[in-house]
Parts: C-alpha cells; structure tokens; sequence
C-alpha cells in the first residue's frame, strides 16, 4: 500500500530497507490474542482510579511483542511511560531481540499508517508525516535498535 500511496516518507526507504533485513526476525514468533490499537489514546482513568482500556475493534491474535507496534504514541507523549511500559512488561529485564523486532513492528506501522491517513485528509497525513520523522529520529534513521526515547537500559 506503501509503494502505491500518492505520499511518501522523505525517509521511507529506511524503513523499507529495515524490515527486509530483519524480517527473518519473524520465525517461530508465538502468537497470542491482542488488542490491537494498544496506546495511551486508548487508555481511561476511571473515576474509581482504574485504568480502563478501550476500542477493541482492531483485536487480532499475532506476536505479543507486536503489540508495543503503537507505542510511539505513548513515547510521543511521555518517553518515561513509554519506559515504564517496557520495563513492566520485562520485569526491567528487556531483550535485544525485543528491541530488533520492535523496530521490524513499528517500521511496518509507520509504513502502513501513510496510506492509512490519505482518505482522512492533509490533518492526519501530517500527523504521521510528524510520526514517521519521530521515529527516524528515535533510531538513528533506523541504524539503531533501541530508540533515543527509552530510559532504561536494554539487558541480556
């Protein structure tokens, strides 16, 4: 859809270049239920104090890993709840191949997400616009396997 869309990434070819070298990564990955759309814009706190996850309409099975893919939204918005989201996940213990893939998921996102704004016109083609030179930005033009946004330290 990417290489059809009338708008491109001036770096897109990054991206691209990204998930061809990596998509081995791929392999034997488990496969679990997922939300989908998992982010801070899908998050609630509930007059009782609780976190509330909403908007399930794009729920799938697939990696589990796969389910940070949307988290630039959450680094966009705090890099420290974006931390702290990997962190807990991992017990602070995160793997290098997490890292690896997370860049595979969030560079077929961003791919995706271009020819996805289109029909909703130039406010959310520019907000990916934004998104896409964030997240080059994080890896380095994705030379760099942990993003410039996570506050911790990758082990293992």
């Amino acid at each position: 859809m990417y290489e059809a869309c009338p708008v491109k990434y001036e770096k897109g070819q990054a991206f691209i270049d990204y998930m061809n070298a990596h998509r081995h990564l791929l392999r034997d990955r488990p496969r679990t239920f997922q939300h989908g759309d998992y982010h801070i814009g899908n998050m609630m706190i509930g007059n009782d104090g609780q976190l509330y996850i909403i908007d399930f309409n794009r729920n799938d099975f697939g990696d589990p890993w796969e389910e940070f893919n949307r988290i630039v939204w959450c680094a966009q918005r705090s890099p420290l709840f974006a931390t702290g989201m990997v962190n807990g996940y991992f017990d602070n213990a995160v793997p290098m191949a997490f890292w690896e893939l997370l860049a595979l998921y969030i560079s077929s996102n961003t791919l995706s997400s271009l020819p996805w704004a289109i029909p909703f016109g130039d406010e959310q083609i520019q907000v990916m616009l934004k998104q896409a030179n964030d997240v080059l930005r994080w890896y380095d033009d994705m030379q760099n396997t942990v993003p410039t946004w996570y506050r911790g330290l990758a082990e293992k």
